[in-house]
């Protein structure tokens, strides 16, 4: 009987496959987060929790004049980050790394840009996990979170479950306090409402707190089902 496949830490032939499945279901809203981050091309990056390494792929796409970097504490995952960019490995522009987010294996102040995508739901001791990510940024270095949110997951409040593999569903005022809780200086939640093609931005800095309400002019190509399942798309941008 094969072992049923974990999107928590995808092992094994069974892990592959789920990665390539996770890269076509959470392609429309990398995209669209990719849109709103300001990535120059001299900026260096770190994707973690990789995955099957496309966001490296991207993220090197965007900022072509330094290294980019991917972390993953699954084998099968640094693997085919590895084999999904194989040319720029081997030529020293793309390095992937094990590691588990609570001790990664970099120096202070060694990242512009840092991306999670669809993958802090299932980070333990999450305080100490955003203190390690912002040990690793530069100063005015930006923390990128990227996660879907139906209307069931928008409402759990800390430390509910979301599914049977210990996943932990934030809101985005959870997220706002837990990284001011772990140090950065900023936080700035971009919520988009998928069928309404409008996204809300909260900002919360030193300055206080605004709110704005835009046109979302992003085409996600997808079809009504789709847009039911993911209501609401969140990218939280985190300031050290």
């Amino acid at each position: 009987m094969e072992e049923k496949p974990s999107y928590k830490k995808p092992e094994g032939q069974s892990g592959e496959k789920l990665l390539d499945i996770m890269d076509h279901e959470h392609t429309p809203i990398a995209l669209w987060s990719l849109e709103n981050m300001e990535v120059k091309e001299d900026d260096v990056t770190l994707d973690i929790g990789c995955g099957s390494g496309l966001n490296i792929k991207r993220l090197y796409e965007k900022s072509p004049k330094a290294k980019s970097y991917g972390v993953d504490y699954s084998s099968t995952s640094v693997r085919k980050s590895i084999m999904m960019n194989r040319k720029d490995v081997d030529e020293g522009n793309i390095v992937v790394e094990e590691a588990d987010v609570l001790d990664m294996p970099f120096e202070d102040e060694q990242f512009n840009i840092i991306t999670a995508f669809s993958t802090v739901f299932f980070w333990p001791d999450i305080i100490n996990a955003f203190k390690e990510v912002k040990r690793v940024l530069k100063s005015g270095g930006k923390f990128f979170i990227v996660q879907g949110i139906n209307g069931n997951n928008n409402c759990q409040p800390h430390g509910d479950k979301g599914n049977d593999e210990g996943a932990v569903f934030y809101n985005d005022q959870e997220f706002k306090n837990m990284l001011q809780e772990a140090g950065y200086s900023s936080v700035k939640c971009i919520i988009r409402k998928v069928q309404e093609n409008k996204k809300f931005v909260k900002t919360y800095n030193s300055e206080g707190y605004s709110e704005e309400l835009i046109i979302d002019n992003f085409k996600d190509n997808m079809n009504e089902e789709e847009k039911e399942v993911s209501s609401e798309w969140l990218c939280v941008m985190a300031e050290k």
